[in-house]
Protein backbone atom coordinates (compact mmCIF):
# COMPACT_ATOMS: atom_id res chain seq x y z
CA UNK A 1 0.00 0.00 0.00
CA UNK A 2 3.21 2.29 0.82
CA UNK A 3 4.34 1.85 -2.52
CA UNK A 4 1.11 2.37 -4.41
CA UNK A 5 0.81 5.86 -2.46
CA UNK A 6 4.18 7.04 -3.06
CA UNK A 7 3.74 5.84 -6.92
CA UNK A 8 0.47 8.15 -7.01
CA UNK A 9 2.48 11.13 -5.58
CA UNK A 10 5.31 10.57 -7.84
CA UNK A 11 3.10 10.33 -10.93
CA UNK A 12 0.58 13.49 -10.06
CA UNK A 13 4.28 15.44 -9.01
CA UNK A 14 5.94 13.91 -12.25
CA UNK A 15 3.10 15.60 -14.86
CA UNK A 16 2.76 18.34 -13.21
CA UNK A 17 6.64 18.81 -13.59
CA UNK A 18 5.85 17.53 -17.47
CA UNK A 19 3.83 20.54 -18.09
CA UNK A 20 6.22 23.23 -17.11
CA UNK A 21 9.34 21.86 -19.08
CA UNK A 22 7.48 19.90 -21.76
CA UNK A 23 6.82 23.73 -24.00
CA UNK A 24 10.65 24.77 -23.70
CA UNK A 25 11.27 21.22 -25.29
CA UNK A 26 8.17 22.03 -27.90
CA UNK A 27 5.90 19.73 -26.73
CA UNK A 28 2.97 21.44 -27.43
CA UNK A 29 -0.08 20.14 -29.35
CA UNK A 30 -1.26 23.10 -31.27
CA UNK A 31 -5.18 23.48 -32.76
CA UNK A 32 -6.02 22.01 -36.29
CA UNK A 33 -9.07 21.35 -38.30
CA UNK A 34 -8.47 17.59 -37.35
CA UNK A 35 -8.58 18.17 -33.99
CA UNK A 36 -11.08 18.71 -30.67
CA UNK A 37 -9.20 21.25 -29.06
CA UNK A 38 -9.19 24.83 -29.32
CA UNK A 39 -6.18 26.13 -27.71
CA UNK A 40 -2.22 25.32 -27.48
CA UNK A 41 -2.05 21.74 -24.55
CA UNK A 42 1.24 20.12 -23.50
CA UNK A 43 1.32 17.11 -25.16
CA UNK A 44 3.43 13.61 -24.67
CA UNK A 45 2.37 13.49 -20.68
CA UNK A 46 1.98 9.63 -21.15
CA UNK A 47 5.75 9.55 -20.93
CA UNK A 48 5.85 10.32 -16.86
CA UNK A 49 2.54 7.02 -15.61
CA UNK A 50 4.15 4.89 -18.63
CA UNK A 51 8.03 5.25 -17.57
CA UNK A 52 6.66 4.86 -13.64
CA UNK A 53 4.92 1.72 -14.61
CA UNK A 54 7.74 0.19 -17.05
CA UNK A 55 9.93 0.47 -13.73
CA UNK A 56 7.51 -1.52 -11.59
CA UNK A 57 6.84 -4.17 -14.56
CA UNK A 58 10.40 -4.24 -14.86
CA UNK A 59 11.95 -4.38 -11.11
CA UNK A 60 8.81 -5.58 -9.24
CA UNK A 61 8.06 -9.19 -8.30
CA UNK A 62 10.07 -11.33 -10.90
CA UNK A 63 7.28 -13.06 -13.23
CA UNK A 64 7.36 -14.45 -16.97
CA UNK A 65 7.33 -11.62 -19.35
CA UNK A 66 7.74 -8.61 -16.89
CA UNK A 67 11.06 -7.32 -18.60
CA UNK A 68 9.86 -8.35 -21.94
CA UNK A 69 6.76 -5.96 -20.98
CA UNK A 70 8.44 -3.50 -19.75
CA UNK A 71 11.34 -3.52 -22.75
CA UNK A 72 8.25 -2.69 -25.15
CA UNK A 73 6.70 -0.18 -23.23
CA UNK A 74 9.88 1.78 -22.98
CA UNK A 75 10.10 1.39 -26.73
CA UNK A 76 6.97 2.81 -27.86
CA UNK A 77 7.34 5.21 -25.72
CA UNK A 78 10.05 6.66 -27.45
CA UNK A 79 8.27 5.70 -30.51
CA UNK A 80 5.33 7.78 -29.43
CA UNK A 81 7.76 10.86 -28.02
CA UNK A 82 9.32 10.90 -30.99
CA UNK A 83 6.20 11.62 -33.16
CA UNK A 84 4.78 13.64 -30.63
CA UNK A 85 7.75 16.21 -31.16
CA UNK A 86 8.56 15.55 -34.47
CA UNK A 87 6.05 13.75 -36.57
CA UNK A 88 6.37 10.05 -37.81
CA UNK A 89 5.14 8.33 -41.19
CA UNK A 90 2.32 6.87 -40.18
CA UNK A 91 3.32 3.82 -42.21
CA UNK A 92 6.77 3.82 -39.70
CA UNK A 93 4.57 3.80 -36.56
CA UNK A 94 2.48 1.21 -38.21
CA UNK A 95 5.57 -1.06 -38.43
CA UNK A 96 6.53 -0.40 -35.07
CA UNK A 97 2.93 -1.65 -33.35
CA UNK A 98 3.24 -4.51 -35.81
CA UNK A 99 6.19 -5.94 -34.82
CA UNK A 100 5.96 -5.19 -31.27
CA UNK A 101 2.47 -7.10 -31.54
CA UNK A 102 3.97 -9.91 -33.16
CA UNK A 103 6.65 -10.49 -30.97
CA UNK A 104 4.44 -10.01 -27.82
CA UNK A 105 3.07 -13.13 -28.20
CA UNK A 106 5.97 -15.53 -28.68
CA UNK A 107 7.95 -14.21 -25.97
CA UNK A 108 5.15 -14.26 -22.94
CA UNK A 109 3.89 -17.80 -24.05
CA UNK A 110 7.00 -19.68 -25.23
CA UNK A 111 5.69 -22.95 -24.57
CA UNK A 112 2.22 -21.47 -25.61
CA UNK A 113 -0.35 -24.84 -27.55
CA UNK A 114 -1.30 -22.35 -30.10
CA UNK A 115 0.22 -22.84 -34.14
CA UNK A 116 2.49 -20.19 -35.18
CA UNK A 117 -0.53 -18.86 -37.41
CA UNK A 118 -2.24 -18.71 -34.62
CA UNK A 119 0.33 -16.64 -32.59
CA UNK A 120 0.50 -14.33 -35.94
CA UNK A 121 -3.25 -13.69 -35.26
CA UNK A 122 -3.05 -12.88 -31.84
CA UNK A 123 0.31 -10.61 -32.55
CA UNK A 124 -1.36 -8.60 -34.97
CA UNK A 125 -4.36 -8.09 -32.56
CA UNK A 126 -1.85 -6.79 -29.88
CA UNK A 127 -0.97 -4.19 -33.01
CA UNK A 128 -4.73 -3.72 -33.56
CA UNK A 129 -5.07 -2.76 -29.70
CA UNK A 130 -2.14 -0.33 -29.55
CA UNK A 131 -3.50 1.46 -32.99
CA UNK A 132 -7.16 1.47 -31.58
CA UNK A 133 -6.50 2.95 -28.32
CA UNK A 134 -4.39 5.87 -30.27
CA UNK A 135 -7.01 6.48 -32.44
CA UNK A 136 -9.72 6.76 -29.67
CA UNK A 137 -7.28 9.42 -27.79
CA UNK A 138 -8.74 11.95 -29.04
CA UNK A 139 -11.08 13.92 -26.68
CA UNK A 140 -9.92 15.23 -22.77
CA UNK A 141 -9.88 12.58 -20.45
CA UNK A 142 -11.94 9.86 -23.01
CA UNK A 143 -8.82 7.37 -23.17
CA UNK A 144 -7.25 7.85 -19.58
CA UNK A 145 -11.39 6.87 -18.30
CA UNK A 146 -11.20 3.52 -20.32
CA UNK A 147 -7.81 2.66 -19.40
CA UNK A 148 -8.70 3.23 -15.63
CA UNK A 149 -12.03 1.17 -16.14
CA UNK A 150 -10.26 -2.05 -17.95
CA UNK A 151 -7.72 -1.88 -15.51
CA UNK A 152 -9.71 -1.84 -12.34
CA UNK A 153 -12.53 -3.41 -13.18
CA UNK A 154 -10.80 -6.66 -14.39
CA UNK A 155 -8.21 -6.28 -11.51
CA UNK A 156 -10.93 -6.84 -8.54
CA UNK A 157 -12.90 -9.28 -10.96
CA UNK A 158 -9.26 -11.28 -11.38
CA UNK A 159 -8.56 -10.82 -7.74
CA UNK A 160 -11.70 -12.12 -6.40
CA UNK A 161 -12.35 -14.83 -8.76
CA UNK A 162 -10.66 -16.24 -11.79
CA UNK A 163 -6.74 -15.04 -11.62
CA UNK A 164 -4.21 -18.01 -9.91
CA UNK A 165 -1.21 -15.31 -10.48
CA UNK A 166 -1.51 -12.11 -8.00
CA UNK A 167 1.88 -10.65 -10.12
CA UNK A 168 -1.03 -9.94 -12.52
CA UNK A 169 -3.38 -8.59 -10.54
CA UNK A 170 -0.78 -5.90 -9.46
CA UNK A 171 0.01 -5.11 -12.74
CA UNK A 172 -4.15 -4.26 -13.20
CA UNK A 173 -3.79 -2.52 -10.19
CA UNK A 174 0.01 -0.30 -11.03
CA UNK A 175 -1.64 0.82 -14.88
CA UNK A 176 -4.72 2.48 -12.21
CA UNK A 177 -2.33 3.66 -9.87
CA UNK A 178 0.04 5.15 -12.29
CA UNK A 179 -2.30 6.98 -14.41
CA UNK A 180 -4.81 8.06 -12.22
CA UNK A 181 -2.83 11.46 -12.10
CA UNK A 182 -3.23 11.38 -15.61
CA UNK A 183 -6.81 11.79 -15.29
CA UNK A 184 -6.73 14.59 -13.11
CA UNK A 185 -4.94 16.32 -15.75
CA UNK A 186 -6.13 15.45 -18.78
CA UNK A 187 -10.10 15.82 -17.42
CA UNK A 188 -12.05 18.46 -19.49
CA UNK A 189 -10.94 20.81 -20.18
CA UNK A 190 -7.28 19.20 -20.28
CA UNK A 191 -4.53 21.20 -19.18
CA UNK A 192 -2.04 18.10 -21.10
CA UNK A 193 -2.54 15.52 -23.29
CA UNK A 194 -0.68 12.05 -22.91
CA UNK A 195 0.02 12.05 -26.09
CA UNK A 196 1.05 8.97 -28.68
CA UNK A 197 3.93 8.80 -25.61
CA UNK A 198 1.03 7.49 -23.90
CA UNK A 199 -1.35 6.13 -25.89
CA UNK A 200 0.48 3.83 -27.56
CA UNK A 201 2.51 2.36 -24.50
CA UNK A 202 -0.65 2.17 -22.66
CA UNK A 203 -2.81 0.24 -25.84
CA UNK A 204 -0.16 -2.03 -25.95
CA UNK A 205 -0.21 -2.51 -21.96
CA UNK A 206 -4.02 -3.30 -22.34
CA UNK A 207 -3.53 -5.54 -24.92
CA UNK A 208 -0.60 -7.43 -22.48
CA UNK A 209 -3.95 -7.39 -19.32
CA UNK A 210 -6.14 -8.98 -22.48
CA UNK A 211 -3.70 -11.85 -23.21
CA UNK A 212 -2.68 -12.49 -19.84
CA UNK A 213 -6.59 -12.62 -18.97
CA UNK A 214 -7.19 -15.06 -21.72
CA UNK A 215 -4.32 -17.43 -20.62
CA UNK A 216 -5.69 -17.30 -17.11
CA UNK A 217 -9.10 -18.25 -17.57
CA UNK A 218 -10.83 -18.29 -20.82
CA UNK A 219 -14.24 -16.23 -18.97
CA UNK A 220 -11.58 -13.37 -17.82
CA UNK A 221 -10.61 -13.01 -21.49
CA UNK A 222 -13.92 -12.28 -22.56
CA UNK A 223 -14.27 -10.13 -19.41
CA UNK A 224 -11.40 -8.10 -20.75
CA UNK A 225 -13.26 -8.15 -24.09
CA UNK A 226 -16.62 -6.85 -23.18
CA UNK A 227 -14.74 -4.07 -20.95
CA UNK A 228 -13.01 -2.99 -23.96
CA UNK A 229 -15.64 -3.16 -26.26
CA UNK A 230 -16.95 0.48 -26.32
CA UNK A 231 -13.24 1.45 -27.99
CA UNK A 232 -13.46 -2.11 -30.36
CA UNK A 233 -16.54 -0.94 -32.31
CA UNK A 234 -16.35 2.57 -32.05
CA UNK A 235 -12.50 2.53 -34.09
CA UNK A 236 -13.83 -1.06 -35.74
CA UNK A 237 -16.52 0.33 -37.26
CA UNK A 238 -15.12 3.76 -38.14
CA UNK A 239 -12.23 1.98 -39.72
CA UNK A 240 -14.69 -0.51 -42.04
CA UNK A 241 -16.97 2.62 -43.22
CA UNK A 242 -13.83 4.75 -44.38
CA UNK A 243 -12.47 1.30 -46.15
CA UNK A 244 -16.02 0.99 -48.12
CA UNK A 245 -15.96 4.89 -48.62
CA UNK A 246 -12.42 5.10 -50.40
CA UNK A 247 -10.95 6.98 -47.66
CA UNK A 248 -7.20 6.71 -46.00
CA UNK A 249 -7.55 5.05 -43.05
CA UNK A 250 -4.57 6.09 -41.46
CA UNK A 251 -5.32 9.60 -42.18
CA UNK A 252 -6.24 11.74 -39.18
CA UNK A 253 -9.94 12.39 -38.80
CA UNK A 254 -12.62 13.31 -37.20
CA UNK A 255 -14.44 10.14 -37.82
CA UNK A 256 -15.36 8.37 -35.10
CA UNK A 257 -18.33 8.05 -33.28
CA UNK A 258 -16.98 10.06 -30.12
CA UNK A 259 -15.60 12.83 -32.02
CA UNK A 260 -18.60 13.13 -33.69
CA UNK A 261 -20.49 13.55 -30.55
CA UNK A 262 -18.08 16.17 -28.90
CA UNK A 263 -18.61 18.48 -31.89
CA UNK A 264 -22.51 17.59 -31.67
CA UNK A 265 -22.81 18.66 -27.80
CA UNK A 266 -19.49 21.43 -28.09
CA UNK A 267 -17.47 20.09 -25.27
CA UNK A 268 -15.82 16.71 -24.59
CA UNK A 269 -17.19 15.93 -20.74
CA UNK A 270 -20.50 14.60 -21.76
CA UNK A 271 -18.91 12.02 -23.96
CA UNK A 272 -15.99 10.91 -21.23
CA UNK A 273 -18.97 10.68 -18.56
CA UNK A 274 -21.11 8.95 -20.83
CA UNK A 275 -18.15 6.30 -21.54
CA UNK A 276 -17.76 5.70 -17.53
CA UNK A 277 -21.73 5.31 -16.87
CA UNK A 278 -21.70 2.45 -20.25
CA UNK A 279 -18.79 0.72 -18.13
CA UNK A 280 -20.58 1.27 -14.63
CA UNK A 281 -23.96 0.72 -15.68
CA UNK A 282 -23.76 -1.70 -18.40
CA UNK A 283 -20.15 -3.25 -19.29
CA UNK A 284 -19.41 -3.86 -15.81
CA UNK A 285 -22.31 -6.06 -14.87
CA UNK A 286 -22.34 -8.08 -17.68
CA UNK A 287 -18.31 -8.66 -17.52
CA UNK A 288 -18.94 -10.12 -13.67
CA UNK A 289 -22.22 -11.91 -15.30
CA UNK A 290 -19.60 -13.90 -17.84
CA UNK A 291 -16.91 -14.25 -14.51
CA UNK A 292 -19.66 -16.15 -12.89
CA UNK A 293 -20.95 -18.17 -16.07
CA UNK A 294 -24.37 -16.92 -15.51
CA UNK A 295 -25.50 -16.84 -19.02
CA UNK A 296 -24.31 -17.91 -22.63
CA UNK A 297 -21.38 -16.34 -23.49
CA UNK A 298 -22.31 -15.56 -26.80
CA UNK A 299 -25.47 -13.82 -25.31
CA UNK A 300 -23.16 -11.80 -22.84
CA UNK A 301 -20.60 -10.68 -25.30
CA UNK A 302 -23.96 -9.59 -28.03
CA UNK A 303 -25.72 -7.42 -25.23
CA UNK A 304 -22.17 -5.71 -23.97
CA UNK A 305 -22.38 -4.32 -28.25
CA UNK A 306 -25.86 -2.53 -27.82
CA UNK A 307 -25.02 0.63 -25.80
CA UNK A 308 -21.84 1.40 -28.07
CA UNK A 309 -23.01 0.07 -31.23
CA UNK A 310 -26.44 2.22 -30.97
CA UNK A 311 -24.29 5.37 -29.89
CA UNK A 312 -22.04 4.92 -33.61
CA UNK A 313 -25.29 4.58 -35.38
CA UNK A 314 -27.26 7.74 -33.54
CA UNK A 315 -23.78 9.88 -33.70
CA UNK A 316 -23.35 9.18 -37.62
CA UNK A 317 -27.35 9.61 -38.70
CA UNK A 318 -27.06 13.08 -36.19
CA UNK A 319 -23.77 14.66 -37.30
Amino acid sequence: MMLLACVLVASALGLLLYSKVAPYWGLVDQPTDRGLHAEPTVVGAGIVPVSLLAALVAFGPSTDGARTVAAFLVLLTAVGLTDDRWGLASSLRLLCYLGVGLLTPWLLFPQSPLSGVALIAVGVGVAWCVNLFNFMDGADGLATAQLLCVSVGLGLMAHFSLSDDPYWVVWCAWAAICCLPLLWLNWPPAKLFMGDAGAIPLGFFLAVLGLVAFDQSLLLGWAWVVLMMPFFLDTSITLLIRLASGQAPHIAHRDHAYQRLVIMVGSPLPVTLGLLAIQVIWQYPLAIMIIGNQLPLPLLVLLSTIPTFSIVVYARIRA
